[in-house]
C-alpha cells in the first residue's frame, strides 16, 4: 500500500502547483496579458526609462555644487628666486623664497551655473522628444503584441470548433458502422464497403486526435506568449454568431501608434541634428569657489598657517578645433535624420497596406458568409437525407461518403470564414 501511495505521488507531482487560467473572451485575454505578460511589462518600461533621460538632460542646466577636500605632502617645497631687497637683504643680490609648508590641507566648495549653453538646451529638447517617441513606441509594441495574441486566440477557437465538428462526425461514423454491421451479419453487404466504413470510422477518430493535439498546441502558443510557466490556458468562448456589420473603408493607419512613433523618430533626429550644430557654439558659465587652506610642518613648537580664499568669475569656452569631431557629428546626425525619414515612409506604407489587407480580408469574408451559410444548410440537409437513406438501404457507401465529405468541407469553410470575419473586423475597427 505504501508503494502504491508513493507511485501516486510521483505521478501527480509534476502537475502540482500548476493552474488553469480560464479566458472568456479576447478582451479578458488582453487584460490578463497587460497585467502579467513580460512583453507588456517591457513595453510599459520604455517611457519610464526615457523620462529619466529627460531628468538627466535637465540636470545639465541646473547649478552644480561640489564640496572637496585635499591633502598633500611636498617633499620639496616650491620656491622662487627673488631680489633680496624684498626681505630687507643686501641690494643687488638674490635669495630663494619658499612658498608654504610641507603638509597642505584644503577644504571648500565650488558652484558652477550655466549662463549660456545652447547645446544643453538642445540636449533637453531632444530628450523630451525621445520621451514622446518612447511613449508611442510603448503603445506600438503593445499593439503588435495584442494583435499577435488576438490572432492566436481566434485560431485556437477555430480549432476548438473543428474539434466539436469532429465529435459530431464520430457519432455519424458510429451510426453508419452499426448499420453496416447489421447488413454484414445479414450477408447483404459487400465486404469491401464494410471495410471502407470501418476505415472511415477510424479516420474520424484519428482526425479527432490530431485536432486535439492542434488545439493543445494553439493553447500552448497563447500560454507561451503570456509566459505562464507551468500554468495553462482554457478558452471558454464559442464562435457561434456574428452580426456581420458593413465596413465601407479601411481603418485610419495614421491613428495607429506605429505611425506616430515613426513621426517622432524623425522629430528626434531633427533635434539631434540641431544639438550637433549647437555643440560648436560658445558656452558661458558663472563659477564660484571658496577654499579653506591649512598648512603645517607637524613639528614641535611650529605653528600652523590657516587662511581662506574665494573667487567668483565668468568662464567663456569657445570651441575652435577638436579634430574632425564637430563635422563628423553633424554629418552623422544628418544621416540619421535621412534614415529616420526613409523608415517613416516604409512604416507608413506598411501600416497603410496592413489596414487595406485587413479591410479586403473582411470584405471577402463578408461576401462569402451568405454563400457558405447556404452551402452548409444544403450540405446538412443532404447529410440528413443520406443518413435516412442508408438506414433504409437506399444508398451505397460511396454516395454517402461523398455527401459526408462535402458536409465536412462546407462546415469547416464556414467556421474558418466566420472566425476570419470576426478577427478582421476587430483588426479594422478596434484600437489595440
Amino acid at each position: 500500500m505504501r508503494l502504491f501511495y508513493a507511485l501516486m505521488i510521483l505521478v501527480l507531482l509534476p502537475g502540482m502547483g500548476a493552474a488553469q487560467i480560464q479566458i472568456n473572451n479576447w478582451q479578458a485575454l488582453l487584460q490578463y496579458a497587460d497585467e502579467h505578460a513580460p512583453a507588456s511589462q517591457l513595453a510599459k518600461l520604455q517611457p519610464l526609462v526615457a523620462r529619466q533621460d529627460v531628468n538627466i538632460a535637465a540636470s545639465g542646466l541646473y547649478p552644480r555644487v561640489n564640496a572637496f577636500g585635499t591633502g598633500d605632502y611636498y617633499p620639496l617645497i616650491p620656491s622662487l628666486v627673488v631680489p633680496a631687497e624684498i626681505i630687507k637683504g643686501p641690494p643687488g643680490t638674490y635669495t630663494a623664497v619658499k612658498f608654504g609648508l610641507p603638509y597642505v590641507f584644503t577644504a571648500g566648495a565650488e558652484v558652477s551655473i550655466p549662463v549660456v549653453n545652447l547645446e544643453k538646451w538642445a540636449q533637453l529638447s531632444r530628450a523630451k522628444a525621445q520621451y514622446s517617441q518612447a511613449e508611442w513606441g510603448s503603445k506600438a509594441s503593445l499593439e503588435n503584441f495584442h494583435i499577435q495574441l488576438v490572432q492566436a486566440y481566434y485560431q485556437s477557437l477555430v480549432t476548438k470548433e473543428v474539434l466539436k465538428l469532429n465529435d459530431e462526425n464520430v457519432q455519424t461514423a458510429n451510426e453508419l458502422m452499426q448499420i453496416m454491421d447489421a447488413r454484414n451479419k445479414q450477408g447483404v453487404l459487400n465486404p469491401a464497403d464494410y471495410n471502407r466504413t470501418k476505415n472511415l470510422q477510424l479516420d474520424v477518430q484519428s482526425t479527432g486526435i490530431n485536432y486535439s493535439k492542434t488545439l493543445q498546441q494553439s493553447n500552448n502558443n497563447i500560454a507561451s506568449l503570456l509566459d505562464m510557466g507551468k500554468d495553462s490556458v482554457q478558452l471558454s468562448e464559442v464562435i457561434d454568431d456574428f452580426s456581420w456589420p458593413l465596413l465601407t473603408s479601411e481603418g485610419d493607419a495614421a491613428a495607429r501608434p506605429g505611425w506616430q512613433e515613426a513621426d517622432m523618430k524623425v522629430y528626434v533626429a531633427q533635434k539631434a541634428l540641431s544639438e550637433s550644430k549647437n555643440s560648436a557654439l560658445p558656452k558661458l558659465v558663472l563659477n564660484g569657489r571658496y577654499t579653506y587652506n591649512m598648512q603645517s610642518k607637524f613639528e614641535a613648537g611650529s605653528d600652523n598657517v590657516e587662511f581662506n580664499s574665494a573667487n567668483v568669475g565668468l568662464r567663456l569656452d569657445f570651441p575652435l578645433f577638436q579634430g574632425n569631431y564637430y563635422r563628423s557629428t553633424q554629418y552623422k546626425s544628418a544621416l540619421v535624420l535621412r534614415q529616420a525619414k526613409l523608415e517613416q515612409e516604409r512604416t507608413r506604407a506598411t501600416l497603410t497596406q496592413q489596414q487595406k489587407d485587413w479591410f479586403d480580408q473582411y470584405a471577402a469574408a463578408f461576401a462569402k458568409h451568405t454563400v457558405l451559410d447556404q452551402k452548409v444548410k444544403t450540405a446538412s440537409d443532404n447529410l440528413r437525407i443520406a443518413r435516412l437513406n442508408v438506414k433504409e438501404g437506399l444508398m451505397e457507401f460511396d454516395e454517402f461518403n461523398n455527401i459526408f465529405m462535402e458536409y465536412n468541407k462546407a462546415k469547416m469553410e464556414y467556421i474558418q470564414n466566420l472566425a476570419d470575419g470576426i478577427l478582421y473586423y476587430l483588426l479594422s475597427t478596434q484600437k489595440f
